[in-house]
């Protein structure tokens, strides 16, 4: 154990943010969810969102399009992307946000149009 690094807490003077949530890009395809003994088979919008720092921690990972919550959010192993679900359409030229609980907030600055689906061929 002769190779331990010791490490140091950052000065917060310094803004050094490398544990800060970035939103690199999203994609987003239409899928059809299965049908349930309730409701039948519906059209939605799968979406991946990628970056870096998405944390699996005690905080809670929230992801938005406009005000079109993201459900069955995962995160990937690698904490470099995001997946769920929208089940109801976004307006145009909303945002794509991602919260971490009260400690991190981000947004991607391209806005969301509903020509950027990748539709399923009927």
């Amino acid at each position: 154990m002769a190779n331990v690094r010791i490490t140091h807490a950052v000065d917060p003077k310094l803004n050094h943010n490398c544990d800060a949530i970035h939103i690199a890009d999203y994609v987003m395809e239409e899928v059809i969810l299965p049908p349930t003994q309730k409701e039948k088979a519906r059209k939605c919008v799968h979406i991946v969102v990628t970056g870096k720092n998405f944390r699996a921690v005690a905080q809670p990972l929230f992801a938005f399009v406009g005000k079109t919550p993201v459900r069955f959010l995962r995160i990937s192993p690698d904490e470099r992307s995001i997946e769920g679900i929208l089940l109801d359409m976004p307006e145009d030229d909303a945002h794509v946000d991602v919260v971490l609980g009260d400690q991190d907030h981000a947004r991607h600055p391209r806005p969301f149009k509903k020509e950027m689906i990748k539709r399923i061929k009927s």
